[in-house]
């Protein structure tokens, strides 16, 4: 029997507590193949988030598109959607229908370190990619949310 597979659209967490890491072992304690597209990198342990470098949306898309090829996931979940950019083209692609099952997982906030960062500042996310706006984008095309 060929196992299902889920694509999580997300973070990395460099302490595997989150992120991909946290869902590619969620995926696999349930029998399920997990597939990944990176959003950002963080450097990070347990105590802090101490880095985030926010990838392209063209470079986010690029990993989407290579696995819905291949590799057509039965559900997605989506996690740090690291900027508006990310957002906005990550929902373009879930509104044309084509990430089955969606789960929504607004991640913005880390437990270690407050608001998420981006490796080209030090400012909090900025107004327009916080939970609202994200939600606005993502959610008409989920079929779950997570708050």
């Amino acid at each position: 029997m060929t196992p299902k597979v889920a694509l999580t659209i997300a973070g990395s967490d460099s302490g595997g507590g989150a992120g991909i890491q946290a869902d590619l072992k969620t995926f696999a304690a349930f029998g399920v193949y997990g597939t990944t597209a990176v959003t950002a990198v963080t450097a990070q342990h347990t105590a802090a988030v101490l880095r985030v470098l926010a990838l392209d949306p063209d470079t986010v898309l690029a990993q989407v598109h290579a696995v819905l090829t291949d590799l057509p996931p039965a559900a997605v979940k989506t996690g740090m959607l690291a900027n508006p950019e990310v957002v906005k083209a990550v929902a373009d692609v879930a509104s044309r229908g084509l990430l089955a099952n969606l789960v929504v997982d607004p991640v913005l906030v880390s437990t270690k370190a407050g608001s998420t960062r981006t490796a080209s500042s030090s400012s909090p996310t900025p107004r327009s990619s916080r939970p609202t706006s994200r939600r606005a984008r993502c959610w008409p095309a989920s079929t779950c949310a997570t708050s």
